[in-house]
């Protein structure tokens, strides 16, 4: 893109050959490839233990079971909470969004949270837990560490399409997104294991012998003590 908006027609098609940008790119840098991590997510991936992200005593209500994980043809690994109360729009919570494991705070802003459990700060190495939609005010700040339980902030829309105000968590593996599949690590939460149903926002979350289904409400069929 950058060729194409600074060199003609004619002299785009060899910036971009591979005797172009490519050829200075491996002689400054090296080969790309090389650095690759195969496979990004080993079959035998275990996910570290995580709680549910709210304080303890509260209830929250599972308001959308796997669905894109951050935009548009992203993995459907993430899930989405109601806070108590009966309020509905984009007002700010005052009930906190909280840490679901220890770890350092890789990035925040645009209602983002992004929180790296192996404590390297990097995003693109080893799990990290996406928090969305949290409130500018009272957010916790890039390079905060954390144990589990620390205060991430509140829920709002902020940082993408909502309706209401809520958390959208989601998890990440050496920088790729992971779906919420029992194939490839469980999604789970506390003693709440994630269950995809094949439709986007559908889907429980079982307790024992027991089930909360998705839904964009507050009642006793989705609520979630912690």
């Amino acid at each position: 893109y950058f060729f194409s908006q600074t060199r003609s027609a004619a002299d785009w098609g060899a910036s971009v050959a591979v005797g172009g940008v490519a050829a200075t790119f491996n002689r400054l840098l090296g080969g790309p490839f090389a650095h690759a991590v195969e496979p990004l997510a080993p079959s035998a991936l275990t996910q570290p233990e995580l709680t549910l992200p709210w304080q303890g005593g509260e209830t929250w209500f599972y308001s959308g079971g796997p669905h894109a994980s951050f935009g548009p043809g992203s993995p459907w690994g993430a899930v989405d909470f109601l806070p108590p109360g009966n309020a509905s729009g984009c007002a700010v919570s005052e009930n906190w969004i909280t840490a679901m494991a220890p770890g350092v705070v890789a990035r925040a802003g645009n209602g983002q949270v992004l929180l790296d459990l192996d404590g390297d700060g990097h995003e693109q190495t080893g799990w990290v837990m996406l928090y969305l939609h949290v409130a500018t005010a009272d957010r916790v700040p890039e390079g905060a560490h954390l144990v589990k339980g620390d205060h991430i902030g509140h829920a709002s829309c902020e940082g993408g399409f909502a309706k209401d105000a809520h958390a959208h968590v989601a998890r990440k593996y050496n920088g790729a997104w992971l779906p919420a599949d029992l194939a490839v690590a469980p999604f789970v939460m506390g003693d709440y294991t994630v269950h995809p149903s094949g439709l986007e926002y559908n889907g429980t979350l079982q307790f024992g012998q027991f089930f909360k289904v998705a839904c964009a409400c507050r009642d006793a069929s989705n609520a979630v003590t912690k």
